[in-house]
């Protein structure tokens, strides 16, 4: 297997938050056709207050958690969505209960984070659901209960509710507490799919292009992916470049690979990163770039950790092996970049429209390529 199919086997499936805080209605007090005012109720007015004041906080939330027009700062972030949840917005506390699960602007409590989810759920939310179902799949912040947590998806599913169907599909596709059954995994996905759901999506593309067992069909694949990277799923913009790369037969523009893998970099995917730099060294989809490569290498290594550090090991002496003057002229190379994109994201956004859903949080729960 090549170093860039090994690149691609270890996809983050992650379960998606998304808190759309300009959606909340304002009370239309607009004075009457006549010209004269409506009579308006002291508790009309209140409430219409309360709704706007609800929204003004869950903005302010958005905002820093996205570096929107301020600097971003996940504690003041976690400061509005803590007063909005307290207020009782299921989305507040679905978001509030990721940035405990994750430690997001507050210290990392997963049974504080169950609490959060367990209340948006009671308020209506299917997301918080969603997350509740996986934590007692997986036991985190509550007692184990993989029983419950299948339950929980199957509600979702039957609900068509797409991300319940694509967890659903992951379940059965892995065996998490039922019998493995591929068959049904699918059709979960393939529902999940049909909604757009980037997910499922990307789940579709890795069934068609590297799955075992399955029948492989890299234009297929490539479809689902690129429909899943244009909802800005990060995971998919990655699996997407690779396959471009890997298979050049695959119709597709001028430079639309590394583009691909250049944006999920940006977005903090190491294994981008990575690639690029394989790239660059071999003169793959660009030119020959030994100087490039190496500050791909360094740039992967500082986003993914241990695990990167492992993979681009042997890159990175080579590297090292360069005159003084050229390793610090990459290292500096590398930690400019890096400070252009400090942060790593599941979702990335093209235009205000999409813009206007963030945040989503994502809380990495099952990988469908562990089985592969």
């Amino acid at each position: 297997m090549s170093a860039l199919h090994v690149l691609l086997r270890a996809k983050s499936v992650a379960l998606v938050l998304s808190l759309a805080s300009a959606a909340l209605p304002a009370q239309n007090l607009a004075p009457a056709m006549n010209g004269s005012p409506p009579d308006i109720r002291q508790d009309e007015v209140s409430t219409s207050s309360a709704e706007k004041h609800l929204k003004s906080e869950l903005l302010l939330a958005g905002n820093y958690l996205a570096g929107r027009g301020v600097p971003r700062d996940p504690a003041l972030a976690a400061y509005w969505y803590q007063k909005a949840a307290n207020e009782g917005d299921p989305g507040a506390q679905t978001q509030l209960g990721f940035f405990y699960s994750k430690g997001i602007g507050v210290q990392a409590d997963p049974a504080e984070a169950a609490k959060w989810f367990g209340r948006a759920m009671a308020g209506g939310s299917q997301m918080a659901k969603l997350n509740l179902a996986v934590m007692y799949l997986k036991g985190i912040g509550v007692p184990r209960d993989i029983h419950l947590g299948i339950e929980l998806l199957t509600e979702l599913a039957k609900r068509n509710d797409p991300g319940g169907e694509s967890y659903l599909g992951l379940v059965y596709y892995m065996g998490y507490g039922v019998k493995v059954d591929h068959s049904t995994a699918e059709k979960w996905f393939l529902r999940a799919a049909k909604q757009h759901n980037p997910d499922a999506e990307y789940d579709m593309g890795t069934l068609y292009s590297v799955a075992s067992g399955h029948v492989h069909n890299f234009g297929k694949a490539a479809d689902y992916l690129t429909s899943a990277a244009q909802s800005g799923y990060v995971p998919a913009m990655h699996s997407l470049g690779l396959l471009l790369v890997n298979h050049p037969e695959v119709p597709q523009k001028p430079g639309e690979a590394t583009a691909m893998l250049q944006k999920a970099a940006e977005a903090g995917a190491w294994r981008s990163s990575a690639i690029l730099g394989v790239l660059s060294r071999d003169g793959r989809a660009v030119p020959r770039d030994s100087e490039a490569s190496c500050v791909w290498f360094r740039v992967a290594a500082k986003q993914g950790g241990l695990n990167a550090q492992k993979l681009v090991n042997a890159d990175l002496a080579r590297c090292a092996t360069s005159a003084s003057s050229l390793q610090a002229e990459e290292s500096q190379r590398a930690a400019d970049w890096l400070q252009q994109h400090p942060h790593a994201n599941l979702y990335v956004y093209d235009n205000k429209l999409q813009e206007e859903q963030f945040p989503i949080a994502e809380v990495p729960i099952l990988d469908l390529a562990q089985s592969n």
